[in-house]
């Protein structure tokens, strides 16, 4: 399916990603893979996956979608971030829930996520994201040969290999994260 985003190289174009996604995937990923990491210009008004997928003829397989949750049991608190396909949910209550040992397993708050990652609401991705977060990535993104998420910026969107995923830190593989939309 052709889509009707203009990727290009990052390189010539490192207005359109966050300083903090630009800086990681030149630390992460050698000058090889980085020429396969390119970067297209959105209107930020179809930043939500769905509607950006439908907007610019994306197939759903490609986007991916990444939730940032907040994982707790007692006084024990910790983070995760989520990588699902476009258009399906995230099965927290329990798939999460199972995987982390949590009692109760929420989205993140917004602030806090967003002072971390240094990127803007809508445009998180999992390269940039704290050491100490586990990524949890259900198979379904991995199908894929390429998929696009979030540059850091509401304006842009990255395409990447989905096997580049597998080089960041605490990336698991996880079967029933995603579920379909009912």
């Amino acid at each position: 399916m052709d889509n009707n985003l203009n990727f290009e190289q990052i390189e010539e174009n490192k207005d359109l990603i966050a300083e903090t996604t630009y800086n990681c995937i030149k630390s992460i990923f050698s000058k090889e893979e980085q020429k396969n990491i390119l970067v297209a210009e959105i209107d930020p008004e179809y930043i939500d996956g769905i509607k950006l997928c439908e907007h610019y003829n994306i197939d759903t397989k490609t986007g991916a979608n990444c939730l940032v949750c907040e994982c707790k049991r007692g006084e024990n608190k910790n983070y995760v971030a989520l990588l699902v396909p476009t258009g399906y949910k995230y099965n927290m209550s329990s798939t999460v829930r199972k995987y982390t040992n949590s009692r109760m397993v929420s989205v993140a708050p917004l602030e806090y996520v967003l002072e971390k990652t240094e990127m803007e609401y809508g445009s998180i991705n999992p390269i940039v994201l704290p050491q100490e977060w586990k990524i949890i990535i259900d198979p379904k993104v991995m199908e894929e040969d390429r998929i696009i998420c979030g540059s850091g910026l509401q304006k842009s969107k990255i395409s990447l290999p989905s096997k580049y995923l597998l080089k960041l830190n605490n990336v698991e593989i996880l079967e029933n994260l995603a579920k379909e939309v009912d």
